[in-house]
C-alpha cells in the first residue's frame, strides 16, 4: 500500500520527473502540519524503488511494503529523538555515513529528514556539503512546516515543493471562530463553551492554525489565491506585520491546545493564552 495521506498531485509530479530522468537529488517539502508532507516523502521513496517501473508506486511489491513498514535497508528517516527538542549533529553524521555506503538492494537510497527546521545549526551545516555534492543514486527529502526557520544555505541547495492545506479539514464556522479569537468582544462565553467540549476546542484550534498558516504565507509573499482565508486579507495583512518569532509562539500555543484537546485534558487556561497571543502586544 501507499501512504493514504500522500499528496497525489505532488506524487504525480514525481512520477513525471522519474519517467523523464529529471529528478533532482534533494527536495524540501514545505507546508503546514497535516498536509501529507511525510506521507508523500514515503510514497516518493516507494516510487523510486518500486518493482513496477512504469506505474509505481504499486504499494504491493516487496520494496514498497518494506518502505511503508519501516524495514527497508536503504530508506532512512531522521527525526527529533524522544525526549529531545532538536535534530543533533551526530544524527546527521550517521545519516551521511549511510549515504556514502553502497545500497543494499535499492536502486536509489532515500533519506527523509523529518521537520528539518529542528536541526541544530551544527547539524544543518554538516548537511550542506552532501546537499551540494550528493552521493550517486541518493535522494534526500527534507520536510518542514516552518521553512523560514531553516538555514537559507540549506534551502538554496534543495528544490522546494510547497504543500497547501485545503478547506476540507477546517470547520464550517472557521470565520466565526477566528472572529472570536481576534476580538475581545464576546469571547469569554465562547471560550467557556470550548473548554467543556474537547472536540469543538480541537476544531477551533484547526481553524486558528489555518488562519496563522495563511498569515505566514501572506508574509512570505505567496499568491493569495492559495490562501484559505483569502476573504480576510485585511486581517492577514495586519497580523503579518508581527515577527516570525512572535507568530511561532502563537503557533506553538495553538498546537499545545490541540494536543491537550486530543488527550482530553483541561484546555481552559491554554485557550485563554491563545486568545491573548492572537491579540498581540
Amino acid at each position: 500500500m501507499t501512504p493514504t495521506l500522500a499528496n497525489e498531485e505532488v506524487l504525480n509530479r514525481f512520477r513525471r520527473l522519474a519517467a523523464s530522468g529529471r529528478m533532482a537529488h534533494a527536495y524540501l517539502f514545505a507546508g503546514p502540519a497535516q498536509t501529507g508532507k511525510f506521507e508523500t516523502a514515503l510514497a516518493v521513496a516507494q516510487l523510486v524503488n518500486c518493482e513496477d517501473l512504469d506505474h509505481g508506486p504499486c504499494g504491493n511489491c516487496a520494496s514498497c511494503r518494506k518502505v511503508i513498514s519501516g524495514n527497508h535497508p536503504d530508506v532512512h528517516i531522521v527525526a527529533v529523538l524522544e525526549d529531545e527538542n532538536s535534530i543533533k549533529i551526530d544524527q546527521v553524521r550517521q545519516m551521511l555515513g549511510r549515504a556514502a555506503m553502497r545500497a543494499f538492494e535499492a536502486r536509489t537510497k532515500v533519506f527523509i529528514l523529518r521537520e528539518a527546521h529542528h536541526m541544530t545549526t551544527e547539524a544543518a551545516n554538516a548537511l550542506l556539503k552532501t546537499l551540494e555534492e550528493p552521493a550517486p543514486h541518493t535522494l534526500m527529502v527534507l520536510t518542514t512546516c516552518l521553512p523560514e526557520a531553516c538555514l537559507d544555505t540549506v534551502k538554496s541547495r534543495c528544490h522546494t515543493v510547497k504543500f497547501f492545506r485545503g478547506d476540507d479539514r477546517l470547520p464550517e464556522d472557521k470565520n466565526r471562530i477566528v472572529d472570536v479569537f481576534l476580538s475581545r468582544v464576546g469571547s469569554e462565553d465562547y471560550l467557556k463553551t470550548l473548554s467543556g467540549d474537547k472536540e469543538k476546542a480541537a476544531a477551533a484550534m484547526l481553524a486558528c492554525l489555518g488562519f496563522l498558516r495563511d498569515v505566514m504565507l501572506y508574509k512570505n509573499g505567496v499568491d493569495t489565491r492559495h490562501l484559505v482565508y483569502k476573504d480576510r486579507l485585511g486581517d492577514l495583512k495586519k497580523m503579518s506585520g508581527r515577527s516570525m518569532e512572535d507568530l511561532g509562539k502563537v503557533q506553538a500555543q495553538i498546537v499545545r491546545v490541540k494536543s491537550l484537546s486530543d488527550e482530553n485534558l483541561n484546555v481552559k487556561m491554554a485557550l485563554s493564552l491563545v486568545r491573548e497571543r492572537l491579540w498581540g502586544n
